[in-house]
This record gives C-alpha cells, structure tokens and sequence, in this order.
C-alpha cells in the first residue's frame, strides 16, 4: 500500500508522521464511500453481477461490495459434453438423475445464500472420481474463493471456522469414525444460522456463513446426535466405481468455452433450487438419516443384513470383525480393527467380553451368529483358535497357562442343575455353574 502511494503520488512514507497521516487520510475518505452489500441472490461472473432471482444482469462496480467474483463469464449455451461424460462415468451403476444432483451441488456452491442448510458428503473408495469432481469445483469456483479443512477441527476449535468466513467452498478430507463429538457448530455450518467468526487476536464477531462445505470421505463419523435436526442437514453423494486407471489431467483439458457455458447452467438451475429447494435423490428427513446411519455405522447394517441374535449364541469378536470388514470392503467403506468394533458394538448394547471355552479364553460376542456359517465359538474344534492361542496372536485370545480361568458374567441357567448364574462354558458351548463345571473336571 505505502509502496504504491510512493510510487504514484511521490509522497513520503518512510517518516512515520507522514506515513500516519496518510493512512488515516485515505480511512476517512474511504468511509466516505462505503460500498453497499450484495444482496444474497446476486452471483458474480467476472465483470457483471446476475441477480438469480430476478434475472436481471449489470456491470459490476465499486458501488458494491462484493467479495466472490468467479474467473468466468456466462456462455452463451448450456452444452458441456466433457463435464457430462464425467458425471456418467462417476454414476455409473446409480439412477442417471444422480447426475442432476452433481449439477445441482454446484450450483448451490456458487451462491453465497446457504438457503438449502445442507453439508454435502461424497463417499466411496480411492479412485472413484469424488477428488476430481472437488478438483473441477475449485477449478470453476477459483482458488481464492475455496478453502480446506476437516470435520474434527471445526467442531472443536473455536478458531477453524475463522478460515471459511467469505468464501464461497469449503472442502474437508477423510474423517475418523469418532471425529465427531460436537455438532452444534457443524450444523451452523449447513448455513442460515448466525456464526461466531473469531481470527486469533481479535474480536470475535457474529455473520452467516457463506460457505458450502463438502466432505471427502469413505464413511461417515459416528454421531452422539440423532436428531432430525442433524441428519436433515446431510446430502449423501456416493462413487460407486472404483477406476484402474488415474489421469492427473482431466480437468485440464476441459477448455474455457465450456466452464463458460457451465456458468450458464448453473445459473438456471440455482434459480430452480430457489423455486424448489430439495435436492435431486436426497429423500426425506426419515431417508437421510438412515443413509447416514448406513454409512457411520455399517455394523449395525451388517448385522442386520448379515447376522441373527438370539440366546445363546456367541462369535469370536475377531472372527466377527474379519467377516464385517469383507463386508465393508465391497461397500467400499473404511475398514476397522476388533478394538473399534468392539467399543461400537458395546456403545449399541451388546456384551462383548472374555468368556472361557474349553481350557481357553476368547474375547467374544454374547447372543449373536452369522448366518453364513462362519465359525462362531462354539465350535470347539477351531484348530485357528487354538494355534493362536500358542502364539498370543492379536485374536482376541490369552493363553490359559498365563491367567486364571475367566468366568461369564451373563446369568445363563447351568445345563447341569439349572442354577442361575452359570459362569463357565462347556466344549459344547453350554452355560455350566462353577460346581458342575469342577464335578466334571474330576471324573475325567
């Protein structure tokens, strides 16, 4: 600033005084001249403002103070055959409307009005086009106009959502299955709601976010929140396909001409979205939240699809996590070790424990199979179970000759006499109390 005032005027700015008195010069002429705010519905395409709902166009100017102008004008077609062969290629496998629903996504990201409150989350595996298709909204949005961050850091530090104030994109990465623990201020985040901006240093202030955020990821986080209020805010894209091969250069070769007449489109769909604000395929409250539940918590989808409970029952918590996980990974979701699945599985009610079978104790889960005959721990004769026993493998399984017996802790009935609680299982699987179980011991 100093050093163009320098080199237009030819005035001093290296004396303090001068200096000072410059600056303070140019802050009271500029309040002078305040520039008004844009109304919500105005769009800015390089050199002219589009108000969306009116469709009325004019040349921008310093009257208004506008802070996300796109590097693009308005074509005069709509016709964008590269974007669209990538949009088919992407769903592929889906109803073609989900087509729709990425035109419509990027229309919603042109507009600074969150009118929609929605936070969008595109799912699937490495190399299904959910980078890319992030890629080509930077690319159309400008640099300046998107940011990055993640899940965790703005729902837990007061600082984060400092970096998306005026920015028009918000893209987040892959997201643990426990990141979420707070989400008051994510749901602030699908807009419309007043947020505190606080930059370090300075005075917090209050305004609407402008954002939209995306998220990048495998599988949804786990939420404490099982509100409508908080599933309603989610539109869950997935990416099917997985690709063998990965070229760097597919936005690249998309020519201005096209990204052109995209802005076109998009502005006719953004004016459909006022008109009818829903999403192409995002269904209802009810919907959403079971799409989300699907996709934070495929081990309750699993066992659903997969598993029976019933009495009696028990599956080694290993054996169970290998199954699920086979599962997971042709829904192309994250994958998780026994120590993940067992806290989920204990958070939904189900006991999982040591219980001892046959000279052995195994990490198991109470009242529950699979209905694909997968061994369960009541098949004594698992030679697995017991070579890892030898080798204190990672299976959930201790070696007897280190630790005294185990015993349950579930009041089933003994086999034997009938007494509740039984606390030891017999080679067969069945509940014996402690006097049966030594009484039998004996007269081997």
């Amino acid at each position: 600033f100093c050093n163009s005032i320098y080199s237009i005027l030819g005035m001093d700015t290296i004396n303090r005084t001068n200096k000072g008195e410059i600056v303070e010069s140019f802050k009271q002429v500029g309040r002078m001249h305040k520039p008004k705010d844009m109304k919500k519905s105005w769009v800015q395409f390089k050199d002219k403002i589009y108000d969306v709902k009116t469709n009325e166009d004019f040349e921008a100017s310093p009257k208004y103070f506008v802070t996300n102008p796109i590097p693009y004008k308005v074509g005069e077609t709509e016709e964008t055959p590269i974007i669209d062969g990538y949009f088919d290629d992407w769903m592929k496998g889906q109803d073609k409307s989900w087509k729709n629903t990425l035109y419509e996504i990027m229309a919603y990201n042109i507009s600074r009005d969150k009118f929609m409150q929605r936070i969008i989350a595109l799912c699937g595996g490495g190399a299904n086009g959910k980078g890319t298709y992030a890629k080509l909204n930077y690319k159309f949005l400008g640099e300046d106009n998107c940011v990055a961050s993640e899940i965790k850091n703005l729902s837990e530090d007061k600082f984060e959502p400092a970096v998306l104030y005026q920015k028009l994109l918000c893209v987040m990465g892959e997201v643990h299955y426990d990141d979420l623990k707070n989400t008051n201020i994510l749901k602030k985040l699908g807009g419309e709601d007043k947020m505190s901006f606080q930059f370090k240093g300075k005075t917090p202030f209050t305004e609407d976010n402008t954002a939209t955020c995306i998220c990048l990821t495998n599988s949804m986080p786990i939420t404490p929140d099982k509100t409508i209020g908080f599933y309603r805010k989610w539109l869950i894209v997935d990416f099917p396909n997985q690709f063998k091969q990965i070229d760097k250069n597919l936005i690249d070769v998309i020519p201005v001409g096209e990204f052109e007449n995209l802005a076109k489109k998009l502005l006719r769909i953004l004016k459909e979205l006022y008109t009818k604000p829903h999403f192409t395929n995002e269904g209802d409250f009810n919907e959403r939240a079971k799409r989300y539940e699907e996709r934070s918590n495929p081990i309750m989808k699993f066992i659903e699809d997969e598993c029976v409970e019933e009495a009696g029952e028990m599956i080694c918590l290993r054996d169970f996590t290998n199954a699920c996980n086979e599962y997971m990974k042709s829904k192309h979701l994250r994958i998780m070790n026994s120590n993940q699945v067992g806290k989920v599985l204990r958070d939904e009610g189900f006991v999982v424990g040591k219980r001892h079978i046959d000279d052995v104790s195994a990490v198991v889960i109470v009242n529950l199979s699979i209905t694909n005959n997968t061994k369960t721990t009541q098949n004594s004769n698992s030679s697995l179970r017991k070579e890892t026993n030898t080798e204190l493998g990672s299976l959930g399984i201790s070696n007897p000759n280190l630790e005294e017996p185990i015993f349950d802790t579930i009041h089933q009935p003994c086999t034997s006499c009938g007494s509740t609680p039984s606390h030891i299982f017999n080679k067969q699987g069945e509940p014996m109390c402690e006097t049966c179980y030594k009484a039998k011991e004996a007269n081997k």
